[in-house]
């Protein structure tokens, strides 16, 4: 199917140099002025245990102010999804996070297959490795949890027949049904869901999901997530590490989804003769790999990725569709030409020239994904080095205003995406979480850090470089002594690069040279590891529609902390990698 292992070896290698490379957050390195991340820490990690929806805001709320105020965080737009779908289709739904289920879909065509293109290749179809909304699409189709999200967004049973929770909410029991089977007809129970979390928790699989799994509690002995399956491989138990006020929404995120043991790991390249994991995904490479969901990949026909209808998925008897051919290609606009002429019944990406004369059509539809698209200034960049931590965030706040936001959505998404002002999208918990609160106002009225207008934006920019005495001329930008060159690290994507070449355009109004390097997928991954950059261009979804699914990636040490703030990389440590 796909070969990933080179890409798999190189994650692998930057994840283990940015382990390496994290200290705890003490004296300056570089001089750079160190800042106290303890509090957001404490913030992140009380508002996961809070039960009491208002004092749960109100920590979310100040671990948020506390993140945008250093101007390590730059929001650009808000994610939006726009797709075309032929009237006979009917039945397709989005997840918050992007994906998009044709389970419960049905057509008009007499041979009730659906053919859909998604997107570009996607990275994965192993449910703990899918990372992209393609991938994510994919393992939907093909893969069932203990839960799953309908299409008004409501969590409903899949896998699960029914729950307790123990009073003190740290001991969930599930109840699966009996009689439940993998796609093969081999038994699927309890004991799947036991090996399917542990391996997605063990950092060998290099799952960039790892960290969600922290919630459960680990045997002090062993090390080992606290699962457990009973003797009739029915009932799954789990204890949390403390209350969780959306773990059962987390269990409807694929990233929890069963994997069968068999399968994985009696895949050709998977483990080395130690015992060692080499490729995490190669068992997706086979055939017909074993899965739980609705429908079994069976092959590719003229570039067409082939997923048949599962007759042992446990809903089976409400799947219309009789079979499912997913199109991956960077080519959006002759997947259009394509569609345009009735070969394609769904359309996942629009081109960006089509959406204005599509926009208002029945076939056409746009909906919001929880998740932002940002730079991460890196704090111990040499650019700041010398400076007060305030000074530098002031710096960092001068250059993320000078953006010109409007621009980006207007000219370059053009996806109906709105210019983001925080690192917590706006549609979070259908936007209720971004609204001004007796207890909690946002400095700008639509709930945001930053103004919707760019010229205020640029206003502001212009009187911080005014303050901090590095504009003596009054003329808008820098002082030539105070000018610097920033190390800009993007992904290799059309709309990466273009969006890396306007902020280029923009900075260089206020004398600041970005200097842009634009990535392939395991180049960036391993760029990325080892914080090769002084600020980086990375988006990023919600894996339950929560605040603290984004503001959870900021704390101190965690995968996503590409601003490495409450830790310091040491020079030497850089220059080792």
């Amino acid at each position: 199917m796909k070969n990933r292992l080179c890409r798999t070896i190189c994650a692998a290698l930057a994840a283990l140099s940015a382990a390496a490379a994290l200290s705890s957050c003490g004296g300056g390195v570089r001089g750079i002025d160190p800042i106290d991340w303890t509090k957001y820490d404490e913030l992140v990690a009380a508002a996961r245990a809070e039960t009491a929806t208002h004092e749960r805001e109100n920590l979310l709320h100040e671990a948020e102010d506390m993140l945008m105020s250093t101007s390590c965080v730059v929001p650009l737009y808000d994610y939006r999804d726009a797709y075309l779908q032929k009237s006979t289709l009917t039945g397709v739904y989005q997840t918050h996070y992007g994906a998009k289920s044709f389970v419960y879909a049905s057509t008009a065509a007499e041979d009730n297959v659906v053919t859909a293109y998604l997107g570009d290749v996607a990275d994965s179809f192993d449910p703990a490795l899918a990372a992209t909304s393609e991938a994510l699409t994919v393992v939907a189709n093909t893969f069932a949890g203990l839960f799953r999200f309908d299409a008004d967004g409501a969590i409903v049973n899949a896998l699960c027949e029914s729950y307790d929770i123990s009073d003190d909410a740290l001991v969930y029991t599930f109840k699966l049904p009996t009689g439940l089977v993998w796609s093969d007809g081999s038994a699927l129970g309890a004991s799947d869901f036991v090996y399917s979390w542990r391996r997605a928790a063990d950092p060998a699989t290099n799952s960039p999901y790892r960290e969600l799994f922290d919630i459960i509690a680990r045997d002090e002995d062993s090390g080992k997530l606290m699962l457990e399956a009973d003797e009739t491989d029915t009932v799954l138990t789990v204890t949390l590490a403390a209350p969780c006020d959306y773990f059962i929404e987390l269990c409807a995120f694929s990233a929890f989804y069963p994997v069968n043991e068999s399968c994985v790991e009696g895949a050709d390249g998977y483990m080395d003769i130690y015992g060692n994991i080499i490729d995490p995904d190669a068992w997706t490479n086979k055939m017909s790999y074993v899965v739980s969901g609705a429908f079994v990949y069976t092959g590719i026909s003229e570039g067409r990725y082939i997923y048949r209808k599962n007759d042992r998925f446990y809903d089976n008897a409400n799947v219309s569709l009789s079979s499912l051919e997913f199109l991956f290609s960077s080519d959006s606009g002759g997947e259009y030409a394509r569609y345009a002429t009735g070969e394609l019944d769904y359309l996942g990406v629009v081109p960006s020239a089509n959406h204005t004369e599509l926009a208002g059509t029945s076939e056409y539809h746009s909906d919001d994904v929880c998740g932002v698209y940002y730079l991460a200034f890196d704090f111990n960049s040499s650019v700041f080095s010398g400076m007060e931590a305030e000074r530098a965030a002031q710096l960092r706040r001068a250059v993320s205003l000078y953006i010109d936001r409007e621009y980006i959505v207007k000219n370059i998404t053009a996806n109906g995406e709105g210019a983001a002002t925080s690192a917590v999208p706006y549609s979070t918990l259908g936007g209720m979480y971004r609204r001004d609160t007796k207890t909690h106002k946002y400095p700008f009225p639509d709930g945001g850090y930053y103004s919707a207008s760019t010229e205020e934006n640029r206003a502001e920019a212009q009187k911080i470089i005014k303050s901090l005495g590095m504009d003596d001329d009054g003329d808008g930008k820098l002082d030539p002594a105070y000018r610097f060159t920033l190390s800009y690290l993007t992904k290799d994507t059309t709309r990466d690069i273009a969006i890396a070449q306007s902020i280029q355009q923009d900075l260089s109004e206020l004398g600041i040279m970005v200097k842009v390097t634009a990535a392939k997928d395991r180049v960036f991954d391993f760029e990325s590891g080892i914080y090769n950059y002084d600020v980086i261009a990375e988006g990023c979804i919600s894996y339950y529609d929560d605040a603290h699914s984004m503001l959870e990636r900021w704390t101190t040490g965690a995968l996503g902390n590409r601003s490495r703030l409450g830790s310091l990389l040491v020079e030497e440590d850089k220059n080792a990698y």
